[in-house]
């Protein structure tokens, strides 16, 4: 899946950036059109770290030279490992196969490294083994389940230290009540391109934004249910950011924010003009 593009991810196209070279071979990376396991079980598939199109982009960013977006269907899953291998040799001239250190493929779910390689020599295809990821220790384990924990505990930063990239969300720029322009912090209220991102724990965050035309600034981005100004137990979840020294009507423009540091947890507060002494506070953090 190659989900989140994390270190580990830059580490194995790197690694076959080289073979690459080396073999006079174009360095391409196969990636599948959704998680398996929204075709085989949709309740247990986890939420997306980016969208299909960042997801490429971000492939070829790290030295793939093509990306290939396999659509996964009953037919693909359906495919054992040799079947696998054949179609892409056949269909896309694939002359070497370099595999993560500890994966896996196809349907007959074959264990062990010699069995694949033994498979693609009966097919004149070279199967290599990746080298385990060398990162750092202040990442920690580096998998994009381990990433979706983190962000799940509003933990940005470590986040962002696994993906060598501070954690992103995109959206339109949509209308809300405007009750934060009537206490003057006007927000954007972004409705994600894809509902099916994973967003990270209720609070509130700093992080650098990108919107209209190429601008960039600081913001402080409030994710929850504004217990302060809706019913908690029946508001929707929303995702609020005040562009810190900007005022601007930005309804209907793309808006990137990329989450740098969680400030505190999102509460109820006695009054408005409690909640704009907060946000003051907020302000300041944002900005350091």
């Amino acid at each position: 899946m190659f989900d989140g593009v994390h270190l580990g991810h830059q580490w194995l196209v790197g690694c076959l950036v080289d073979e690459g070279r080396r073999r006079n071979l174009r360095p391409a990376v196969f990636t599948f059109d959704r998680h398996p396991l929204q075709l085989i079980a949709p309740t247990k598939a986890p939420q997306a770290l980016m969208t299909l199109d960042r997801r490429v982009e971000a492939l070829k960013s790290a030295g793939a030279d093509d990306v290939v977006v396999l659509e996964f269907d009953d037919e693909l899953r359906g495919l054992s490992a040799s079947d696998f291998i054949k179609r892409l040799r056949d269909r896309y001239g694939v002359e070497a196969i370099l595999m993560g250190y500890n994966h896996r493929f196809g349907s007959d779910c074959i264990v062990g490294f010699d069995r694949y390689r033994s498979i693609g020599e009966s097919l004149g295809v070279d199967i290599i083994k990746g080298r385990e990821v060398s990162v750092g220790e202040e990442a920690g384990q580096v998998s994009s389940s381990a990433i979706r924990e983190d962000l799940r505990k509003g933990d940005v930063a470590a986040a962002a230290a696994k993906l060598g990239r501070p954690y992103s969300l995109s959206g339109e720029v949509v209308h809300g009540r405007a009750i934060g322009r009537s206490i003057g912090f006007p927000t954007a209220n972004i409705q994600l391109e894809d509902s099916r991102l994973l967003v990270p724990l209720n609070g509130v965050y700093a992080a650098d934004v990108e919107y209209g035309s190429g601008q960039k600034g600081r913001a402080m981005v409030n994710i929850g249910v504004r217990p302060t100004v809706d019913d908690a137990e029946c508001a929707p979840l929303s995702i609020e950011a005040h562009i810190i020294g900007v005022d601007e009507n930005l309804y209907g423009q793309l808006i990137k924010l990329d989450f740098l540091r969680r400030i505190r947890s999102e509460h109820r507060f006695s009054s408005l003009e409690a909640l704009r002494t907060q946000l003051s506070t907020d302000m300041s953090a944002a900005l350091q």
